[in-house]
């Protein structure tokens, strides 16, 4: 009999009006593009705001609330979800990144603001035992869930997970973000949430 321990899951969402989101990437993308380059870390080719302080993400937080909320209920983890993380990245044709974590962290999420699933591939998931597959001769150790445009998918950071190449002539973007849930409760505090601007800590 065989039995699956540990199954990996994943979470999918939908924005309805994530107009406002992508019409914030277009602004910053047009912005920002020339002279941008990745972290000499990453194994990649794209623009990305990651680390640099300049994605304002007060669109992303409103939106992002209904989802936070879904996803906490559904999964069964209450507590203060704390966003750590967030920042844009955008492929033109032949753009791409190769497989990575997000780590340290809890919960890795992204976002697909400009995303044609007739033409853009999606993310690409990497089984967790997938040298030990591969050892066995089984090459189904890699799954690209169904994605559209204004879609979210949360997964835990320790899965690895790449953009592949961006073979269409459109723009694909995405936002990323971590978060961890802490079972500290949050009690409210003023803020300007149009000052509010997540630090990239990690790759």
């Amino acid at each position: 009999m065989k039995v699956d321990l540990f199954p990996t899951q994943i979470y999918r969402y939908h924005i309805d009006d994530h107009q406002p989101i992508k019409d914030r990437i277009d602004q910053h993308y047009k912005e920002f593009r020339v002279g941008n380059e990745p972290p000499d870390s990453w194994n990649c080719k794209l623009f990305t705001t990651f680390g640099t302080k300049q994605f304002p993400i007060v669109e992303c937080i409103d939106a992002f609330s209904y989802v936070f909320d879904q996803f906490q209920d559904e999964a069964r983890l209450p507590g203060n979800l704390i966003l750590t993380d967030l920042w844009l990245n955008c492929y033109e044709t032949t753009n791409w990144q190769d497989k990575h974590i997000h780590a340290p962290g809890q919960w890795s999420g992204i976002y697909y603001g400009h995303f044609d699933p007739n033409e853009h591939s999606g993310t690409k998931f990497y089984h967790p035992n997938e040298t030990l597959l591969a050892c066995q001769g089984d090459e189904q150790n890699t799954i690209i869930p169904w994605v559209n445009e204004g879609d979210v998918i949360i997964f835990p950071a320790w899965l690895e997970h790449s953009a592949p190449l961006n073979k269409s002539s459109k723009l694909r973007s995405t936002i990323s973000f971590n978060f961890v849930i802490s079972d500290e409760v949050y009690e409210g505090g003023e803020f300007d949430p149009e000052k509010l601007i997540v630090d990239g800590g990690v790759s």
